[in-house]
C-alpha cells in the first residue's frame, strides 16, 4: 500500500519456479492431486454439458440416420458414415479440407476463448472430472480422507477400497473402449465381439483390450499429467494467446495484499482472504493467484469456489473470473484484432471451398477408363468401336439401380454389359461398355462425350471421355 492505494501486481508472478510442474515436487516425486468439489453456476453448467457429451458418446454409434449409423469409421471397408452421409476413400480430399478447417478454427477459438475447450469439452477433462474422480470420492471419501488413506497403513480397509476402486475403474474403461470400438466396426459387431470374447472379431478385440488398458492407465494413474506433458494443444497454446484472449485469472489489484482480516491490522487488506479454496478445488493442482499457467485448463472450479467465499465475506463476485490478461490488469479488452480477422478470413475461404466440394459430390461416383492397347477398332461394316471400362461406387446412404446414358454431339450407339446395376450403399461395380459410331459421321479424331448414370429420371453420376476414331468426313 502506498498513499492509500493498492500496488498493482504483475499477472505473471510465480511463487514457484515456472519450470516445475504443479504435480512434480522438487525431488522429482509425483504429487497427487485430490481436488475438492464445489458448487456454483459454472459447475452446474459443466455438469449438464458433461452429461450430454457422455450420453452422445455412448449413443451415437446406435443412432441411425437414413439407414446408416450417425457416426461410423469403417477403415477396413474404406467407407465412413458421418451424420448419415456416406463417404468413401476417394473422399479423402474432403477429410483433408475438414482437418484444415478444424485447425484454423482451433487458432481462432484459442485466440478468442483460450483453453475453453480443455475445461468444458475435452474427453480427458469430461471423464476425469465427471466420472473417475466422482467414483473415487464415492469410494475413498473427501480429499482429506483420500490423503489419509494414501498416507496411512496398508491395512485391510486400504486394500478393500483400492481394489474395489480400481475394479470399477477397469469396468468403466472397458465400457469406454467397447463404445470406442463401435465407432469402427458398428455397435452390433462390438456387442458380439464382447460376448464371444473376441472369437467373432479377434482384431477388433485386440484393439478393444489395448484401448481398455490405455484408458485405465490414463485415468487411474497418469491423470492431469496428460494435460501437463502429453497434450500438444497445451504445449503450443501460448502461440495462439495474446493479452486479449479469454482466460481465467485472479485480480491482484483487487485481491492484494491477501490475508484474513483481523481487527487492529496496521494496513488494509485486499479481498482475497488467503483461504486456499481456489487451490483445493483445482483439478490441476495449481494456484491461480500465481498468474496464467500452462496447467490451467479453464475448468472454472476456482471461480465458483472463490465466489462462494466472496458471498460469505460480503464482497462482489469476480475476484477470480473469466477475463483477458488486459482486462485483469484493468486495461481495455479488444475483441476484434488482426489475428482474429486473419483467422476468420482464411476460415471463410476454406469453408466456402469445402461447401462447394461437398455440394458437388456425386451420389454415385462414376469413372471411365479406356481399354489399354488399341484405342479403337474399325469393323468390317464401317462402324468404329471404342471399348471402355466403367467404375461405379455408390457414395450415398440409399440403394440405387442405375443405367448408363450417353450424351454425344454425333450419333452414337452405347452397349453396356450387365445393366441395370443395383448398388447398395458403399457398394462398387465394374462393367464393360462399347461405344459405336459410323465412320462417315466422325468429324474429328477426338470427340468429347458425356456419360450419365440414371436412377430413373434422376442423374446420380456423370463422367466424360473422348471417342477416338479416324476422321470419316470434314467438318
Amino acid at each position: 500500500m502506498t498513499d492509500g492505494k493498492r500496488t498493482e501486481l504483475p499477472v505473471m508472478s510465480f511463487e514457484k519456479p515456472p519450470e516445475l510442474s504443479s504435480t512434480i515436487g522438487e525431488q522429482g516425486k509425483r504429487k497427487w492431486v485430490y481436488p475438492d468439489l464445489t458448487k456454483g453456476k459454472f459447475t452446474t453448467q459443466r455438469n449438464i454439458l458433461t452429461t450430454v457429451l457422455i450420453l452422445f458418446y455412448f449413443l451415437a454409434p446406435w443412432i441411425s440416420v437414413k439407414g446408416n449409423p450417425l457416426l461410423l469409421f469403417d477403415i477396413a471397408g474404406r467407407q465412413y458414415s458421418i451424420f448419415g452421409n456416406m463417404f468413401l476413400a476417394t473422399d479423402l480430399y474432403l477429410f483433408a479440407l475438414f482437418l484444415l478447417l478444424s485447425l484454423i478454427a482451433l487458432f481462432w477459438f484459442s485466440a478468442m476463448f483460450g483453453r475453453l475447450w480443455c475445461g468444458w469439452a475435452c474427453p480427458q477433462t469430461i471423464y476425469m472430472e465427471g466420472v473417475y474422480r466422482r467414483i473415487e470420492r464415492w469410494i475413498e471419501g473427501n480429499p482429506r480422507q483420500q490423503r489419509a488413506l494414501a498416507e496411512g497403513p496398508r491395512d485391510e480397509m486400504y486394500w478393500t477400497k483400492k481394489v474395489f476402486k480400481h475394479g470399477v475403474f477397469w469396468m468403466i474403461s472397458t465400457a469406454l473402449a467397447l463404445s470406442f470400438t463401435a465407432y469402427f466396426i458398428g455397435p452390433k459387431a462390438s456387442y458380439e465381439m464382447f460376448w464371444t470374447f473376441g472369437a467373432a472379431h479377434p482384431t477388433a478385440m485386440t484393439f478393444a483390450v489395448a484401448t481398455t488398458a490405455l484408458t485405465y492407465w490414463n485415468f487411474a494413474w497418469f491423470r492431469e499429467q496428460f494435460c501437463h506433458f502429453l497434450c500438444p494443444y497445451a504445449r503450443i497454446q501460448s502461440v495462439f494467446l495474446d493479452e486479449h484472449s479469454l482466460i481465467i485469472g485472479y485480480d491482484p489489484v483487487r485481491g492484494e495484499p491477501r490475508g484474513a482480516k483481523r481487527k487492529g491490522d496496521p494496513e488494509a487488506k485486499g479481498d482475497c482472504v488467503d483461504c486456499f479454496r481456489c487451490v483445493q478445488v483445482c483439478p490441476a493442482g495449481i494456484d491461480i493467484r500465481n498468474g496464467l499457467q500452462l496447467e490451467c485448463v479453464q475448468c472454472t472450479a476456482c471461480i465458483d469456489a472463490c465466489d462462494v467465499v466472496m458471498e460469505k465475506t460480503g464482497k462482489p463476485h469476480g475476484l477470480i473470473r473469466y477475463d483477458s490478461a488486459a482486462g485483469i490488469e484493468h486495461k481495455k479488452h479488444k475483441f476484434v484484432r488482426a489475428r482474429v480477422i486473419i483467422y476468420m478470413a482464411v476460415f471463410a475461404l476454406l469453408l466456402g471451398l469445402f461447401v462447394l466440394r461437398l455440394a458437388g459430390k456425386e451420389t454415385v461416383e462414376f469413372a471411365i477408363v479406356r481399354q489399354p492397347g488399341t484405342p479403337y477398332l474399325v469393323q468390317e461394316d464401317g462402324v468404329v468401336r471404342n471399348m471402355l471400362h466403367l467404375h461405379m461406387t455408390n457414395a450415398d446412404a440409399q440403394e440405387h439401380t442405375v443405367r448408363v446414358q450417353i450424351d454425344s454431339p454425333i450419333e452414337a450407339e452405347l452397349l453396356v454389359l450387365g445393366e441395370p446395376f443395383t448398388l447398395k450403399p458403399g457398394e462398387r461395380a465394374m462393367a464393360e461398355a462399347f461405344v459405336m459410331v459410323q465412320k462417315e459421321k466422325i468429324a474429328t479424331s477426338s470427340t468429347p462425350m458425356e456419360f450419365k448414370l440414371m436412377d430413373g429420371d434422376l442423374v446420380v453420376g456423370t463422367a466424360a471421355v473422348k471417342f477416338l476414331g479416324p476422321v470419316g468426313r470434314r467438318k
